[in-house]
């Protein structure tokens, strides 16, 4: 019977850990999905979305539970909660499970931060959020180091596959930031163009049109001119002092 059990139980906790990382994955994916602005054509129906997205980030969060519970009870690892909840205590591959556990509080961090976002506001918790990739690459190597499927073809194929989409949308998210960076810039280059051309000319009166006695005589004084029409020249506001 204790065989049957630790069966059981070792069979949950690999397939709970590995079950979690699939929906992490996804979950990643579907927010840079959502950050680079990915959408699908417009006659499909709007598939990755928000609701989507916190979707797999609660049933990844369930399976992570999942994947805990199965390794506490365990016959056969005899794993207590200190070498689940405190880093480098384990007996069974102390980096490796650290690296989970550095994970787990990671994401307790990051949801926490989401749910105090009114709070703390938009931008502190994007910075926060963003700490996802950490976490994302945390567990990658606690499933490569610690898993005991990590040299199947199935399990490298798993690493492999959720290495490359989570790779390749992160590099799409970055080039979407810069091309946003490059037409901001544009705008503004082009917003003070036009106020500089809006703006009135300055322009001196010679000395021979200055009025005698006034400030200036002699070095020339500064008149404002509208800006040329399209293909005009400059009209001065003021017509010059003639001389007396």
């Amino acid at each position: 019977m204790s065989t049957i059990w630790q069966s059981v139980t070792w069979n949950v906790a690999r397939a709970g850990g590995l079950t979690a990382y699939l929906l992490l994955t996804l979950a990643v994916c579907a927010g840079l999905a959502l950050s680079a602005q990915l959408q699908s054509p417009a006659r499909w129906p709007r598939l990755v979305n928000n609701e989507l997205h916190n979707f797999l980030t609660l049933l990844a969060t369930i399976f992570v539970g999942l994947h805990v519970l199965a390794v506490w009870v365990d016959p056969f690892t005899h794993f207590g909660w200190n070498e689940i909840l405190i880093p480098l205590a384990s007996h069974y591959r102390p980096i490796w499970m650290a690296l989970g556990i550095c994970a787990l509080y990671l994401g307790i961090a990051i949801g926490i931060s989401t749910l105090l976002r009114p709070h703390i506001g938009y931008r502190w918790w994007r910075r926060l959020h963003l700490l996802t990739l950490l976490l994302f690459a945390l567990a990658t190597l606690h499933g490569l180091g610690s898993g005991s499927d990590s040299q199947s073809w199935w399990a490298v194929a798993l690493y492999g596959g959720s290495l490359w989409a989570v790779g390749w949308l992160l590099w799409r998210r970055v080039q979407v930031a810069r091309r946003s960076r490059q037409e901001r810039t544009q705008l503004q280059t082009r917003l003070q163009a036009q106020q500089a051309q809006m703006q009135p000319a300055q322009t001196m009166v010679p000395p021979q049109f200055q009025r005698p006695g006034a400030w200036g005589t002699g070095t020339g004084t500064a008149v404002t001119v509208r800006p040329p029409a399209q293909g005009g020249t400059a009209t001065p506001l003021a017509e010059p002092w003639r001389r007396y």
